[in-house]
């Protein structure tokens, strides 16, 4: 199974595998010659092992392992029997500002987990694998810039890799998912959070100072958009508004009726009616 997400320049795909023998994947000559996009694509193996082959390197690549290769070459795949899940992050080489030269050593390489920042990475595209959800992170393909392009020059050792301002951006997306996974919980609070992004609450009040909106804020935000997408999926025009508004953590439909109708200026009830009206417009 795979899905997809296309995030600026940046395409991220989920690879489910289960397999009960082993099945290699290659990129050929021919295929290159049909079509070269000329990018760079990071793995993360979430779950699982993978055997990856360019450049004259070989790797096992275990979970939480990062990898790098360019498309521009041969190379095979090969998981080993079983299942497995794993993150591909593919972008353009030329949104890397650094001669492809000097990149050259590192394709089709793990990143060493000693390097600084790596783990706070894997972390960081552990949390990519919910495709579905991405597109709503307007902040996301600036945290995907920074990281990969940080991620490199950290590599090769070079000034301005993983930086305290990358470290924070990454923070925010990590804070900002776990928000996501948890919109249901009624008592989800700063410590909380802080707790699931293993930091302390005080330096998640700091990550947040100077941003648009508190943690809180955020997760306010956050509910009342996904609330506001369930009232206007026809799919579940038969579930009750007040359903809706429990399953992602409201506990007073007066709350938030009014927070809802100041964020986007018409109530819950108008907006279902109108999202119920829209197929018979569009018919007319």
């Amino acid at each position: 199974m795979m899905s997809v997400a296309q995030i600026g320049d940046f395409e991220i795909e989920v690879l489910a595998w289960s397999a009960d023998s082993e099945i290699a994947t290659r990129r050929t000559e021919r295929l290159i010659r049909a079509c070269d996009p000329e990018c760079y694509r990071i793995f993360l193996s979430v779950s699982g092992e993978i055997r990856l082959e360019q450049a004259g390197n070989q790797v096992d690549v275990r979970a939480r392992d990062i990898a790098l290769h360019n498309l521009s070459r041969l190379s095979q795949a090969t998981p080993s029997p079983g299942s497995m899940r794993l993150v591909m992050l593919t972008f353009p080489q030329a949104l890397v500002p650094i001669a492809s030269a000097k990149v050259r050593p590192l394709i089709g390489t793990l990143l060493p987990r000693s390097m600084p920042g790596r783990s706070l990475i894997a972390q960081f595209f552990v949390g990519l694998t919910d495709t579905a959800e991405l597109t709503a992170d307007p902040d996301l393909a600036q945290v995907l810039s920074e990281c990969t392009v940080g991620l490199i020059r950290q590599r090769l050792g070079q000034p301005n890799g993983i930086t305290p301002h990358t470290r924070q951006l990454l923070h925010r997306a990590r804070i900002r998912d776990i928000i996501r996974r948890h919109l249901g919980n009624p008592l989800l609070d700063p410590n909380r959070i802080a707790d699931a992004a293993n930091i302390s609450p005080r330096y998640l009040h700091q990550l947040f100072q100077g941003t648009e909106l508190t943690p809180m804020q955020l997760l306010k935000r956050l509910r009342l958009q996904e609330c506001h997408r369930h009232l206007q999926d026809p799919a579940l025009a038969t579930v009750p508004i007040k359903d809706v508004i429990a399953a992602h953590g409201y506990l007073r439909p007066d709350q938030f009726t009014r927070d809802f109708k100041h964020h986007f200026g018409v109530s819950p009830t108008q907006i279902r009616r109108l999202a119920s009206q829209q197929p018979t417009e569009r018919k007319g």
